[in-house]
């Protein structure tokens, strides 16, 4: 029998890691950092002309206004996914002291990479063997 150097192994082992972790989208929170370093104690009129109309804006209690974006995926068979980020500007000078930012890490990125709205992914195309249009009987 005939046994690897153990080396071998661990090289492999962490070769894969690699290779998973290069291919997932960075947590949230360097998606937030993105936009932190973008939008940093900018008025919100930057904002507004930068990203366009919000999914939301909300003005406080304070007279602080928050302004949300918001990007979603729906998917025909698996459930949707979706990233909310919201900007707070507090009275009176109203620039961004304050990201928030929730969601699912990929969907977070494409935010920050300022692709907002909805899109919808059609995963399953009808069978090929099916004529179209399908007949009526």
């Amino acid at each position: 029998m005939q046994f690897r150097p153990l080396y071998s192994v661990f090289g492999l082992a962490l070769f894969a890691q690699c290779i998973v972790s290069c291919t997932q989208s960075p947590p949230v929170n360097d998606s937030r950092d993105i936009l932190w370093r973008q939008f940093a104690h900018q008025p919100v009129d930057s904002l507004l002309m930068a990203w366009g109309t919000p999914a939301a804006e909300t003005r406080l209690t304070n007279g602080s206004r928050m302004i949300t974006y918001r990007h979603a995926t729906t998917y025909d068979v698996s459930p949707s996914t979706g990233c909310e980020v919201s900007f707070l500007a507090p009275a009176p000078r109203y620039r961004i002291e304050d990201i928030a930012m929730v969601g699912d890490p990929y969907e977070c990125y494409l935010l920050a990479q300022g692709q907002r709205g909805n899109r919808h992914i059609n995963d399953l195309p009808p069978p090929g063997f099916y004529p179209y249009p399908y007949p009526y009987r």
